[in-house]
């Protein structure tokens, strides 16, 4: 009987220290973060924008070929001292766009690009307004 005592009270004793294991364990297991964390990912930059080409004003010395492809045909053409003058107006489709709109009032202007080629028919010259943003 003594015996049984013996083993019951060590089998009582046993528990109570895996008791006690086990909450040490899972008290550790709470701070321990199951996954590793992952690296911050790098800031991506973002793509670089496309420039419209027809956006960019013109450089001197462009042939009218050159002009041509860039920005289409001009919405008028004249003869002047200095030489052929193509006139280009650059927000019409803005511009007609908003001013649509009924009782809508504006301090937008049109954009005009007014380009001079000489007698070798490279740009001489020009004027070209830029966007406001």
């Amino acid at each position: 009987m003594k015996r049984l005592k013996k083993k019951f009270k060590r089998g009582i004793h046993r528990k109570e220290q895996m008791k006690k294991i086990l909450y040490c364990v899972a008290a550790l297991l709470a701070f321990i973060p199951l996954a590793p964390a992952s690296p911050t990912p790098a800031p991506r930059k973002p793509p670089p924008k496309k420039v419209d080409e027809s956006d960019l004003a013109p450089v001197i010395g462009m042939t009218k070929f050159q002009v041509l492809s860039r920005y289409g045909k001009p919405n008028r053409k004249t003869t002047t001292e200095d030489g052929e003058q193509w006139t280009y107006i650059l927000n019409m489709g803005q511009f007609i766009g908003k001013h649509m709109i009924p009782f809508f009032v504006s301090t937008q202007a049109l954009r005009i690009g007014v380009l001079t080629f000489g007698s070798d028919g490279r740009l001489k010259k020009f004027r070209w307004d830029v966007p406001e943003d």
